[in-house]
């Protein structure tokens, strides 16, 4: 029996990106599934592109808004899904494998979990669709109770924090009102899945198969130099401390950890930057060192980083001691929570 699927997909200026992205949804081996196509204000083709193919097609859903970043083209997916039992999001820069809904809602059709994932591959950009397509590979399943899945998804080792390598169950989203964070500009996914993760009763289910190909672009923010919107990540981190003081105390150890571990990512990418606000740089140093302290007391933590990480906020103190003499405001994202 099938499953419906809602797949979201949000679009900005991706209109050379469209002809693969539509390669990608036509060579689905599961065909039971809905695509909400969301044009954000887009600048270049992209809404002429998709009204021409959503025309006539039944399972296709056509939202046009003005810009609201990626947050809020995903949202709008979410408001006009048509009753999908699924939700999965797909970024239309990226190549899918033809199996991965097949394989995902598989996976969760018998009801034993609430989230599924798969592998994902990184791939360089400029190649022909075909060279992305992945081999349909035999499968290996871990699976994972609630608490596991949490307590590995804040150590960085339940795949990735990117939703698009999961399948979401529609009623958890819904009965929940879980949605992503509008203001957030980076790491935005973090915090949607640490919601959804944590109004699950049941388990996660994950397979080894590589079924997303993960385009590496020169222009995506991930790849480009810091600029101050990657410190929207403590839009999450901070969130996601927050609830665990409040709700979660089990998780309580993890959450410190994990913005302990993006710590030094942030303080690596300013470091090769000519970032200088010193008040955002001395709060990012303030909160690793507290939150250092934690990290031995989580069992799926490497033991590397449990050693090494307490010894970043010295080294960092080193190697951005003129910058600190700096002044600045700090950013909203490092003070406000909700």
């Amino acid at each position: 029996m099938y499953n419906k699927i809602s797949v979201i997909v949000p679009c900005y200026n991706v209109a050379k990106y469209l002809p693969n992205c539509f390669k990608s949804l036509e060579n689905q081996t599961y065909k039971n599934f809905e695509i909400i196509f969301i044009n954000d204000g887009s600048k270049d083709d992209t809404l002429d592109i998709l009204k021409k193919y959503c025309d006539g097609k039944e399972n296709c859903v056509l939202v046009n808004q003005q810009n609201k970043g990626l947050s809020g083209a995903r949202n709008a997916g979410l408001k006009n899904m048509r009753g999908g039992e699924f939700v999965y999001f797909f970024d239309p820069d990226d190549i899918l494998s033809p199996y991965i809904l097949e394989e995902l809602v598989e996976l969760l059709s018998d009801g034993k979990f609430d989230l599924a994932t798969c592998d994902f591959k990184r791939v360089k950009d400029g190649k022909k669709f075909e060279k992305y397509r992945l081999k349909r590979t035999k499968r290996k399943l871990t699976t994972f109770t609630k608490e596991e899945a949490i307590k590995k998804y804040l150590s960085q080792k339940l795949d990735d924090f990117c939703v698009w390598d999961k399948l979401y169950r529609a009623d958890i989203l819904k009965e929940n009102n879980i949605t992503f964070f509008e203001d957030c500009r980076y790491a935005e996914d973090t915090r949607f899945n640490f919601e959804y993760m944590t109004k699950m009763k049941k388990g996660v289910v994950s397979t080894n198969q590589k079924l997303y190909n993960y385009v590496q672009r020169k222009t995506s923010l991930v790849h480009t130099k810091f600029n101050e919107n990657r410190l929207h990540c403590y839009f999450s981190l901070n969130y996601i401390v927050k609830k665990c003081e409040e709700n979660y105390p089990e998780f309580l150890d993890y959450a410190y950890s994990i913005r302990a571990m993006v710590a030094c990512e942030m303080l690596w990418y300013i470091k090769n930057s000519k970032y200088n606000n010193a008040v955002a740089i001395r709060q990012i140093i303030d909160w690793q060192t507290k939150d250092a302290k934690y990290l031995k007391k989580c069992k799926y933590i490497a033991k590397y980083r449990k050693n090494l990480i307490p010894l970043v906020p010295k080294l960092a103190k080193l190697l951005l001691k003129k910058r600190l003499k700096n002044e600045g405001a700090m950013p909203e994202c490092m003070t406000r929570v909700e």
